[in-house]
């Protein structure tokens, strides 16, 4: 059964990486902008034309913001990441445009844990399975995508409640989205965040 999130405060998360990041401080996202693809359960591949996912989306992408002159940017790899809470990075495996990292967070309900995953990351240095981290605190920056030139650089967040008793060396993406492993839910509901959709992707170079 799906925890209730109410009881949950909203992370930090939005305004962390703002202060985190010079460029993003002068004249910062005023809002996010998802188009298809980019939210929770989207089942469109947003980076390339007329794509489908293999499977839902398990989370959300942050890569295109409005800034306060209402120009659609996006943000830059070496984007510093902020943790969305206190807790601990319990397991780190790659994925096809860098690496993913799993928090534990100090949050339990009837035999499970929160955790948030972090997708395309380059980890801050001594940033290992172990290491305990408190929220906002900068955990990895946006991997470059060199071997994916037309993806954007961009950073995917996962919210999962996980049993307490998992095996962490297993995870990875298909275990993450098998429900008997797994309980996936909306990062928005976790971050106060501004946001838009909108449905013309803007195309911007890489």
């Amino acid at each position: 059964m799906k925890p209730d999130e109410n009881t949950i405060p909203k992370s930090t998360f939005n305004s962390s990486i703002t202060k985190s990041n010079r460029y993003l401080q002068s004249n910062g996202p005023k809002e996010w902008i998802f188009y298809p693809g980019m939210l929770f359960h989207d089942t469109e591949a947003w980076w390339t034309d007329n794509g489908v996912r293999p499977t839902p989306h398990e989370g959300i992408d942050l890569c295109f913001y409005r800034d306060n002159t209402g120009q659609v940017l996006r943000i830059d790899s070496g984007t510093k990441i902020p943790v969305m809470y206190t807790g601990d990075i319990v397991h780190i495996h790659n994925d096809f445009l860098g690496k993913s990292m799993y928090v534990k967070h100090n949050i339990t309900d009837k035999g499970n844990t929160l955790h948030s995953i972090y997708g395309h990351t380059a980890p801050v240095k001594n940033h290992n399975a172990g290491k305990t981290v408190y929220e906002g605190d900068i955990i990895a920056t946006i991997s470059p995508t060199s071997i994916k030139p037309k993806i954007p650089a961009h950073v995917h967040i996962t919210i999962a409640w996980l049993p307490r008793d998992i095996s962490y060396d297993k995870l990875n993406w298909i275990s993450i989205n098998n429900p008997d492993i797994a309980t996936l839910c909306n990062p928005l509901d976790y971050i106060n965040i501004k946001y838009a959709t909108e449905t013309l992707y803007p195309h911007i170079e890489t």
